[in-house]
């Protein structure tokens, strides 16, 4: 239900939004790289007493996301009118290489973007940062969960309901026209350990 409340308490503000002056959207996706992936993986010796046999990691995994902006100090015409305000709505997923469990993100922040003043050959070139709120099963550290009651024996956790974690993104970009790319890190402060990717996206800006 509160992920529920999120998604429609999105789509409000993007709607807002869509009715002001000097506004842009942005449909991105690409390959997200998980930096903080691994995690013990326990399991009993000949003498029964458990030991660090493994670590299970991450796959190359992909993030999607809608971020929408305005620029309320173009008519300045100076250093301003490049700083823009705006939000984003992201989906991230992967798998285990291990037991191929799915391990997801649900983002959504609110941004600050900054366009500088020099351009080269029509590129323009800006930095963007980004904090918000971030829904997910577990993070990339946790024990896998499974889709059914009770869990079954050997210490696996269930999770019936999205772990929300404060989150940070940080993003530099290249826009030609209608197209950008705009590599970045996002950090989501799960429990225990953080869980950290970096992302290559291709996007689309109308």
């Amino acid at each position: 239900m509160k992920t529920a409340r999120i998604i429609v308490s999105s789509i409000l503000l993007l709607y807002c939004f869509s009715q002001a002056k000097n506004t842009y959207s942005v449909i991105s996706v690409g390959l997200a790289v998980p930096l903080s992936s691994a995690a013990p993986i326990w399991g009993p010796n000949d003498t029964g007493v458990l030991v660090h046999i493994g670590d299970k990691n991450l796959n190359m995994g992909w993030e999607g996301s809608l971020t929408f902006f305005g620029l309320p100090f173009t008519k300045f015409e100076n250093a301003l009118s490049g700083l823009a305000f705006g939000g984003k709505i992201s989906y991230n997923r992967w798998k285990r290489d291990s037991t191929m469990q799915e391990c997801t993100f649900l983002g959504t922040e609110g941004i600050v973007r900054y366009y500088l003043p020099v351009k080269i050959n029509r590129f323009a070139f800006f930095g963007q940062v980004g904090g918000g709120m971030f829904i997910g099963e577990h993070g990339f550290n946790d024990m896998d969960t499974v889709p059914a009651s009770p869990p079954p024996s050997g210490g696996v956790t269930l999770v019936t309901e999205g772990q929300k974690d404060f989150g940070a993104s940080f993003n530099i970009g290249i826009n030609w026209d209608v197209i950008e790319f705009s590599p970045g890190v996002t950090m989501v402060f799960t429990s225990g350990k953080p869980s950290a990717w970096f992302s290559l996206n291709a996007a689309a800006k109308f």
